[in-house]
């Protein structure tokens, strides 16, 4: 960047503006391993944040503090070591050597806090989806409520309850 991009005497080095090193005109066809280091980390960020945050879409509406999928659902937890297995060896792979050596310090930050926020997104995303789904249960409730719908089966919010023992017996004149 500093002998194609900066304008001005190169024998002094002074910090070039942001926009001369992002639309530098020498360096707009240039295709190295630069080129294709970014790509595959770029892709592995994101193959990495997408794992992290589909432990938030394996309960649709549960949070993750109140049921998480590490606990009861291990074909999902076994896929996703082997979704970090394989981005690792990708990265091995396709990795110029020393690529990872030369980023510096705040690039690994984002690398290990993004996935977390991302993951922190879909737990917003979820709360609101939640209050949605109780909207619309209630607005179901109100329109049939009726002596049609009065012995139709009502929503539970969960499988597990401990409703299973309190049944009612069925008080239907049908019967």
């Amino acid at each position: 960047v500093k002998d194609f991009c900066l304008d001005g005497d190169k024998s002094e080095y002074r910090k070039p503006p942001i926009a001369s090193i992002i639309r530098c005109e020498a360096l707009r066809d240039y295709s190295g391993p630069a080129v294709q280091s970014a790509g595959t980390i770029s892709l592995a960020a994101l193959a990495i944040c997408t794992c992290v945050a589909s432990a938030s879409y394996v309960f649709r509406t549960e949070s993750i503090r109140s049921e998480p999928p590490w606990k009861r659902n291990h074909l999902w937890l076994g896929t996703l070591a082997l979704s970090f297995v394989l981005i690792a060896i990708y990265m091995a792979l396709v990795l110029e050597e020393g690529s990872m050596t030369t980023l510096s310090w705040y690039f690994y930050l984002l690398f290990l806090v993004a996935p977390f926020g991302c993951l922190y997104f879909c737990e917003a995303v979820k709360k609101m989806d939640q209050r949605h789904e109780k909207r619309a249960v209630m607005m179901r409730r109100l329109q049939f409520e009726t002596r049609l719908g009065m012995w139709s089966p009502k929503e539970s919010t969960h499988m597990g309850d401990g409703m299973s023992n309190n049944r009612r017996e069925n008080t239907s004149p049908m019967v």
